[in-house]
């Protein structure tokens, strides 16, 4: 008689099948809760989310209040977030000043940057009064960049050499030029570039940044869409020539 080898006996387990263990463990595993599989996302939301609350409550306690005079702890009750979070997502106060001043920044680069690069496009005699329209447009939607340049333009400190270095110089430059060209082509007065530029950050900046007060003295809101519009149509007539639209 031949006796059956090990491989052939068919009362033997294949060796593909789980052990008892096994079978256990993988089932232990499937019935994990499904909501552990996000975890991971829900938590870079969550820090995204806290981040950003971050970043808003700092503009706006910065540019109102300056730097010195603001602290961590109000920053992160304004936000309403956790003690200790600034530092876990920004490390320090000044940190955390150069991640909000360079949000904002980027907005400024986004809109004021587009406009500048779609005026190569329009005809020369038009590219002053599209600029000035353009630029009361971005200050009525975002009051708190003056407000911040205000707060950090009355001392030479690390804050103004960041801000100039980042953005405000080459934007001043840009805005003179663009200036100086209207007045050679005879459609803007005479005067400095330098007195334009700082004549038409006041102009199209304050009405916004001291809403308050604009709307105490007019009974208007100064953020209604047919106030900004108006307000640039003026603004627009006091330096460029010729018809207005």
């Amino acid at each position: 008689m031949t006796i059956p080898s090990a491989e052939a006996s068919p009362t033997e387990a294949s060796p593909t099948e789980a052990s008892p263990t096994e079978a256990l463990s993988k089932t232990a595993i499937s019935k994990q809760p499904p909501a552990k599989r996000g975890q991971g996302t829900a938590k870079v939301r969550d820090a995204d989310a806290t981040r950003k609350k971050l970043l808003g409550a700092a503009l706006q306690i910065f540019s109102t209040q300056g730097y010195d005079a603001a602290s961590t702890r109000q920053i992160e009750t304004a936000a309403g977030v956790k003690r200790g979070l600034i530092g876990y997502h920004f490390g320090s106060k000044q940190d955390l000043w150069k991640s909000t001043a360079d949000e904002v920044m980027k907005v400024a680069e986004a809109e004021l940057v587009t406009a500048l690069t779609a005026i190569e496009r329009i005809d020369p005699a038009s590219r002053l009064r599209f600029f000035v329209r353009s630029y009361v447009s971005f200050c009525a939607k975002h009051p708190e960049l003056n407000r911040l340049m205000i707060q950090e333009g009355m001392d030479r400190d690390w804050r103004l050499s960041w801000l100039l270095e980042r953005s405000v110089r080459r934007w001043y430059e840009q805005v003179c030029r663009l200036f100086e060209e209207s007045v050679a082509l005879g459609l803007a007065p005479k005067m400095d570039a330098h007195h334009f530029y700082y004549i038409i950050t006041g102009a199209a900046t304050l009405m916004f940044s001291n809403a308050v007060e604009a709307e105490s003295l007019s009974q208007q809101n100064p953020l209604d869409p047919a106030m900004v519009e108006a307000h640039a149509e003026a603004l627009a007539s006091l330096f460029v020539a010729g018809e207005s639209g």
